[in-house]
């Protein structure tokens, strides 16, 4: 009887629902709003009882397989999905199988879903066509057509024939002047490869438009057309990846082909495309994908093209927006349009930075109008020449022409929206509290504490390389990351503001925009960071610390860190700083080698590697991940190329798993030879080098530019064995300008001893156009200098 109850109970549901669209339809004078709003209450409330209902029935036991179907049934009914899946795996009822399989579908779970598609096909039209969905969706495009195409009656038949053909889109029977005249004549119009000898492809027309809405939503449309000149030009340009944040954005692709050089166009189907997240290991950043475009039949003289919508149904901080245009491009452009509509009221500020390298006139301040209730920017540009790489280059973001948009009027606006995202999450649950105590328990100061706590969040936290704003700006719970071990940089400087202030210290999240991003401008405030760090109040000074940086130390950065201005959030308002560029004396590297030549001139060496600062992150980097053989073999190599035929004989490595203590890497070696004989003497291999490949050219376009200071010594000290004597010995030399300073030492120890010492310490990290033709003189007449050797002479 109280089965029949509940399904009495629950068709009432459905028939009260007709009958109150039969009153609705014949009170027009009663409010319809109040009616519509008793009937949800009711219909909600008929649901409730009837879930309540089958769960009752199911903990007493009462027929359960039959309950668990009910009960999955009808959460399915009411796209309950996630419940409805749960209650239908407890039933053996076969009926369930097909309510599963479409509602793993729902849930994205299409793994799942395939296996029950195939391990029980059924006969009905809507089963077959969600099969052929989840085939697609996992990439399995002849299966799906093979599903489709049995689907022989109804609407589904229809939607069948709609996904065949999607899938199915291919060349023969479309050219391009037909289908769209005025990009033919851009095509047949394009220049050749003869006139763009250094380009691998040519960017015909790109149009990009953005629309802020009164709502506070926006809407971006693309539309590119692109020629391919070569090999390069089809790598770079044969798939196209959109990435988006699945939160707040959908991408629409409105159409993509490829246009053969005999005019006719292969359409993109959905086997050509994939949506896929970005970071598929770690589920806290799902919201995170790409759409990959894969263009067909592409060869030299195609083009493709493409029109696609992204729409994100929410701005940064709900009222907000920031964009960067840069102007220039790999390839050579042709034709760009630009356009940015606001509503009228929404002030947008515009800054234009590296126009110093602006030499091809382009107009970087838009064109403005008003139309319809909104504010319209507008640029349009033509002949833009591409960016040819240079060695030791300044990153792009330094040297291409960029207009950046923002609507923020205040840093204040900037911190409190992010600060009131981040203050909640850094909190320190139980875990957390215990984990610090740990870690500071034999601490003998507070200097020792923080850097426990930092080398935890550095080495024990795995980084995942989210870049800052690609799965959203909000961080996670620190007791979810410190749970998980794992996080982006803002997850992780949360983590670790959270455990330095739980061990009773002043630690606040960063915001920073790395060297390759636009870097922080105190008068224009905007949302443009792709990092966030952390600092620490110490010793009375702000420290810096980057802990997804695994193998940088305690008071150091990574090179992209170093000389960029911040936003330090902190809990009564924000601060403007500016990272350190550390000097060349904190990047250290210094070799000091004994060689022992032996009576019948073999070998025996032992040399010893210290390194410090940037040259430490990258040693401690390639030890802690690189295989011990390989090490091994890697030694091996240096050896070979010291003495031809010698032998690594051990090697030690110091301080591998202390972060804050400097690497030191020692071997010792043996070898057959080591000079070049010339009758009775014998040369030594050049100590002393200068490497001047860096001023190849004759002319630069851009600055040269190095990633950091840096001080590079070398010592050696050889002992020579009775019967050898110095038959040369170059003079020594000191050098030093605005750029480096350079010495090289030769002296005689007594008469069997040589030491020789080279140290060269970059005092500049940007050479400019206008000092490169000195700075190549300098380079190479150094080189010049320094190229001498040795001479012993063997007396008989």
């Amino acid at each position: 009887m109280r089965i029949l109850s509940i399904v009495k109970s629950y068709g009432a549901l459905f028939l009260f629902i007709s009958c109150a669209v039969n009153l609705l339809a014949g009170c027009t004078q009663k409010s319809g709003q109040q009616q519509a709003q008793g009937d949800a209450e009711q219909a909600d409330a008929y649901y409730q009882k009837a879930v309540i209902g089958y769960k009752d029935l199911i903990a007493q036991g009462k027929d359960t397989d039959a309950m668990n179907f009910e009960l999955g049934r009808l959460y399915y009914d009411n796209r309950d999905f996630s419940r409805a899946q749960e209650a239908l795996r407890k039933t053996n009822d076969p009926r369930a199988k097909r309510f599963l399989a479409i509602a793993y579908y729902q849930l994205g779970n299409f793994v799942d879903s395939l296996e029950i598609f195939e391990r029980y096909p059924l006969g009905d039209a809507e089963y077959a066509y969600y099969h052929g969905l989840v085939s697609e969706k996992l990439n399995l495009y002849d299966r799906a057509l093979a599903v489709y195409r049995r689907i022989e009656e109804g609407d589904f038949h229809d939607k069948s024939r709609e996904r065949i053909e999607f899938i199915e889109r291919r060349a023969g029977t479309h050219r391009i002047e037909d289908m769209d005249p005025q990009v033919s004549q851009m095509i047949a119009e394009a220049p050749s490869q003869e006139q763009y000898p250094q380009a691998g492809a040519l960017i015909l027309y790109c149009d990009e438009e953005i629309e802020v809405t009164p709502e506070n939503t926006s809407v971006t449309r693309m539309h590119y057309l692109v020629k391919i000149l070569n090999e390069r030009g089809k790598e770079g340009f044969s798939e196209t990846q959109i990435g988006y944040d699945s939160t707040y954005e959908k991408v629409e692709l409105e159409y993509a082909r490829t246009i053969k050089p005999d005019g006719t166009v292969v359409e993109v189907g959905s086997r050509h495309m994939r949506d896929v997240s970005k970071y598929l290991n770690f589920p806290l950043y799902s919201n995170a994908r790409v759409c990959i475009i894969s263009f067909p039949e592409i060869t030299e003289g195609a083009c493709i093209e493409y029109r696609v919508k992204v729409v994100r149904n929410q701005l940064i901080d709900k009222k907000n927006f920031v964009l960067a245009y840069p102007v220039q491009s790999s390839e050579p452009i042709l034709k760009a349009r630009f356009k940015v509509s606001v509503p009228q009221g929404k002030d947008l500020r515009i800054k234009t930075i590296n126009e110093e390298y602006n030499a091809f006139g382009a107009v970087l301040m838009p064109i403005v109008e008003e139309k319809a209730g909104a504010r319209i920017y507008r640029w349009e540009y033509g002949a833009i020449p591409q960016i040819i790489p240079e060695t030791n280059m300044p990153d792009t973001v330094e040297i291409n022409p960029t207009v950046v948009l923002s609507t923020f009027d205040s840093w204040d606006k900037i911190y409190r929206w992010w600060w009131d995202l981040a203050k909640d999450k850094i909190s320190a649950d139980d875990a957390i509290k215990e984990k610090v105590k740990g870690l500071t328990a034999n601490a003998k100061d507070d200097l020792e504490k923080i850097q426990a706590i930092y080398a935890f969040c550095a080495q024990k936290i795995r980084y995942v390389a989210v870049e800052y704003g690609q799965a959203g700006y909000e961080p996670h719970q620190a007791s979810l990351i410190f749970q998980n071990k794992y996080g982006d940089c803002k997850d992780q400087s949360i983590l670790l503001v959270t455990m330095l202030k739980e061990a009773g210290f002043s630690a606040w999240p960063v915001l920073i925009a790395t060297k390759d991003y636009y870097n922080l401008h105190p008068d224009f405030p905007a949302m443009l960071f792709d990092h966030c760090i952390a600092a620490v109040s110490a010793a009375d000074r702000i420290v810096f610390l980057d802990p997804t940086a695994e193998t940088c130390a305690f008071d150091d950065l990574p090179s992209s860190d170093q000389k960029r201005r911040v936003l330090v959030v902190k809990e009564d308002g924000y601060l403007i700083e500016e990272t350190p560029l550390y000097p060349a004396a904190h990047n250290l590297l210094v070799q000091e080698s004994f060689l022992k030549i032996n009576p019948d001139e073999t070998v025996a060496s032992e040399r010893t590697v210290s390194t410090h600062g940037i040259y430490d992150q990258a040693q401690r980097y390639w030890l802690l991940y690189t295989q011990p053989e390989r090490v091994r073999e890697r030694l091996k190599e240096k050896v070979q190329g010291i003495s031809i035929g010698g032998q690594l004989e051990e090697y030690t490595i110091e301080n591998l798993d202390s972060l804050n203590t400097p690497i030191v890497l020692r071997y010792s070696f043996r070898g057959p030879e080591y000079f070049t004989c010339a009758g009775a003497l014998r040369i030594m291999p050049q100590l002393s080098a200068v490497d001047t490949s860096l001023v190849a050219k004759e002319k630069r376009k851009y600055p040269i530019e190095f990633a950091f200071l840096d001080r590079k010594e070398t010592i050696l000290e050889i002992a020579l064995p009775p019967g050898f004597g110095i038959q040369y010995l170059p003079e020594g030399t000191t050098i030093e300008n605005r750029w480096m300073r350079f010495t090289v030492e030769y002296s005689r120890k007594d008469a069997h001893r040589i030491f020789f010492r080279q140290r060269m310490d970059l005092k500049t990290r940007v050479i400019p156009q206008d000092e490169y033709a000195a700075f190549k003189v300098f380079l190479e007449e150094t080189g010049k200098k320094v190229k001498q050797r040795i001479v012993i002479e063997k007396k008989r």
